[in-house]
Order: structure tokens, then C-alpha cells, then sequence
């Protein structure tokens, strides 16, 4: 006998549909969760469905108007499926959990066989969270949950299989912070103030519980600001990079943690246990200001990012011509300097007699109603490194001009 492709496809369909035969499909209202079987002897899986608690579970099958249906209860103890619970009615009322089987006929003949599956008092019982670990670095956490355990059975040997929940573990923490995981088991960043830890487990069927363990902070995290304490001079050369001695620095110490004892290091210019010290750096050269930080109950310990302070060395000149005209440009006497601890300067007239004497390069002279011509100015100065001494003396033009 000679069997086409067709007729194999169709033989194919009756060994592998045994109960699904046909056309039409079982429906539910939308406050079902429809899943899947998974029997284990390889049986085509049935439609399972999970009503809520509190909702009616009405089964229908829907194909068309001719149809006379036989509905039948799954029988635990032969594992059998003929045993009938109604007669006709294209939907099904039911009452308890388990398996069912709907047959439906037109003129006489099948049109359709399909059994199925009906829960609804799945639910998570119980949750629980558990720090298992944590030092200065992390902490772990694990959670546990119980279900409420629910079977179906294999149609093939009435071997019983358990409802899969498929649950989720999604970890946060209370006050709300950055990092948020998902897993039955996750490791957090070691905070640096207390807090809670909060799971929330969920699963297919739309249970959602909640629960949370208290943590107390043991990490700290070294950080801090600097404020600049100098006061801004125009003709002292100092920039945000190259500054100029002596330089004052309010330290602000902004680390998180529960801090007990801090140690600064100015590079090799000092060190400070206070919290919020004040330091002044005179020397030239480059200075790496670091902040450790300590929690002496946890042994918890931090060292902050390096930040590089760079002191240039002394500089000094002298300009030859200044107009006090108030214009508000060059209208005074006064030298361009860096980094000097020591200064003196003398302004003299032509016939050497003294109009003008600072022992501060932040001042300059004005002319003080002097008439315009030619002066000549005596200055001595000292850097704050060894060997760094100025001095200079020369001419210089006052030039009233309009």
C-alpha cells in the first residue's frame, strides 16, 4: 500500500492528540492565570487553569452551537478520567480543585476531547530574609519562602506532579537607595548608614510577600571638600593650579560611616587628627592631601582619592611706570609677587627723601598728591624656601595723564 505524505501527517496527529483532538478551545474570564502541565512521560502537556482565591471558576468551551458536551472529573485513586459530573451546557461550574475533561459531540460523532486543570488556593505562605554574611566590603543575603504545595497527575501512571510557582526575588532597600537585585540569594555594596533590607517575592499566579531584616552599618567611605581661606589679591599671581604661599585650606570632611577617629596627611607638610582641620601650606612644592577614616567598633577603615595641592615658588617684579589717574588701570605702584613671607619697599623722590614705605606687597602706592616725574623705590623680599631673596631697586614714572 502506498502512503502519501499527507496521510503520515495526519496519522502523526492521531498518535500524538490523543484527548485534543478537534478544533473549539476552553476559555476562562480574565481573572485566570493559564499555564501549562509538564508531564514527565512526555504526554502532550493540558491547559492548567489558576483561578484567584475568591473568584468563581467557570470553564467554557467555545466551537459553536450544535455541540453536546459531557464534562468528566480526574480521579485520583485509578487515575482515570470518565468519571461524569455533567451532562450537557457548554460551561462548567467548579467547585474544587483538580482535573477535568470535557468531551464534545456533534450528530453523534467526537469533535473534540480536552482535558485541563483547575487551582485556586496557590499562594506564598510564608517569606524570610537572612543576612549570612558581612564585613567592611558587602553584605550577602539569602531569602527563604514556603508555597503552598499543589499537584496534578501524569494521565500516562498517575504519577503526581507539583505546580511550578516560577517565583521571583527582587531585593531592595529601606530608605531607597542605588542598587537594587534580583535572585534568592544577592550581595549589596556595604552601606554606610543603617538600613533595611527588603525582599519581595512574587510568583506566576500574581502572589506578591514582603519581608525586610534590619541592618546596622558598619562600612565607612573617607571623602572630603576644600575650602580656599586666602583672600583674593590682584597682583599676587595665584591660580586654581599654581598657587601662592602662604595658602590657608579649610579641610571639610564629608565621609559617610560611623566615624570615629580621622587622620589627614598634608604630604610632607604635616598631618591633622581633627575632623575639620585648618592647615597652611608655605613651602613650594607639590603636596598630596589624603583622609583615613576608622571605625574603631568594626575595624572598618577607608583612605579617600588623593588631592594634589601644588605651591609654586617665590616670584617678584617690579613694574617702571604706573598712572594714578583713577581709571581703575595701573593707577598704582605696585609689584607682581608669588610666595613671599618677607617684604619691604621704599619709594624716594628725586632729592632722596622718602614718600612712600610697605612692608606688604598686597599694597601699592598711589602717588599720594605727588607730582609726576621720576621716582626711585629700594625693595628687599624673601620667598619662603632657603636661598629665595630679593632685592631690587630702580626707577619708576608716575604719569598723571587724563
Amino acid at each position: 500500500m502506498r502512503v502519501n505524505f499527507y496521510t503520515l501527517v495526519f496519522i502523526g496527529l492521531i498518535m500524538f492528540l490523543p484527548t485534543t483532538f478537534g478544533y473549539g478551545q476552553l476559555s476562562v474570564d480574565q481573572s485566570a492565570i493559564i499555564t501549562l502541565t509538564d508531564y514527565p512521560s512526555g504526554v502532550m502537556n493540558d491547559t492548567i487553569f489558576c483561578f484567584q482565591p475568591t473568584s468563581p471558576m467557570v470553564v467554557r468551551f467555545d466551537g459553536g452551537t450544535n455541540f453536546s458536551m459531557t464534562w468528566f472529573k480526574y480521579d485520583v485513586n485509578d487515575n482515570s478520567w470518565d468519571n461524569i459530573i455533567q451532562n450537557g451546557g457548554e460551561q462548567l461550574q467548579v467547585t474544587e480543585e483538580g482535573g477535568y475533561r470535557v468531551v464534545v459531540q456533534e450528530d453523534g460523532s467526537m469533535v473534540a476531547d480536552r482535558r485541563f486543570w483547575v487551582f485556586n488556593s496557590q499562594s506564598i505562605t510564608d517569606v524570610k530574609a537572612e543576612i549570612v554574611n558581612d564585613d567592611c566590603y558587602g553584605v550577602d543575603l539569602y531569602a527563604t519562602s514556603t508555597i503552598k504545595p499543589l499537584f496534578y497527575f501524569d494521565p500516562a501512571n498517575g504519577s503526581y506532579v507539583p505546580l511550578m510557582y516560577d517565583l521571583s526575588y527582587t531585593w531592595t532597600t529601606d530608605p531607597e537607595g542605588d542598587e537594587q537585585y534580583t535572585g534568592q540569594e544577592v550581595s549589596f555594596n556595604a552601606p554606610f548608614n543603617d538600613v533595611s533590607f527588603v525582599v519581595n517575592v512574587s510568583d506566576q499566579f500574581g502572589n506578591s510577600v514582603n519581608d525586610s531584616i534590619e541592618y546596622e552599618a558598619i562600612a565607612v567611605k573617607a571623602d572630603f571638600e576644600v575650602k580656599s581661606l586666602k583672600d583674593t589679591v590682584l597682583n599676587e599671581r595665584n591660580d586654581e593650579v599654581n598657587l601662592s604661599a602662604p595658602y590657608e585650606i579649610q579641610f571639610v570632611d564629608n565621609s559617610q560611616g560611623k566615624i570615629s577617629a580621622w587622620e589627614w596627611t598634608f604630604g610632607e607638610a604635616g598631618r591633622s587628627i581633627d575632623q575639620n582641620p585648618r592647615f597652611v601650606f608655605a613651602e613650594a612644592g607639590t603636596y598630596e592631601v589624603s583622609l583615613y577614616v576608622l571605625n574603631r567598633d568594626s575595624g572598618c577603615e577607608s583612605i579617600s582619592d588623593v588631592f594634589q595641592i601644588n605651591i609654586s615658588e617665590s616670584e617678584l617684579e617690579v613694574p617702571n611706570v604706573f598712572t594714578p589717574n583713577g581709571d581703575g588701570i595701573n593707577d598704582e605702584f605696585r609689584v607682581a609677587y608669588k610666595s613671599l613671607k618677607k617684604f619691604e619697599m621704599v619709594v624716594f623722590n628725586r632729592w632722596g627723601r622718602k614718600v612712600y614705605q610697605s612692608k606688604d606687597p598686597a599694597k601699592g602706592w598711589d602717588g599720594d598728591g605727588h607730582a609726576p616725574g621720576v621716582y626711585f623705590y629700594y625693595i628687599y623680599a624673601e620667598g619662603y624656601n632657603e636661598g629665595e631673596v630679593y632685592k631690587k631697586e630702580g626707577a619708576v614714572h608716575l604719569i598723571r595723564g587724563k
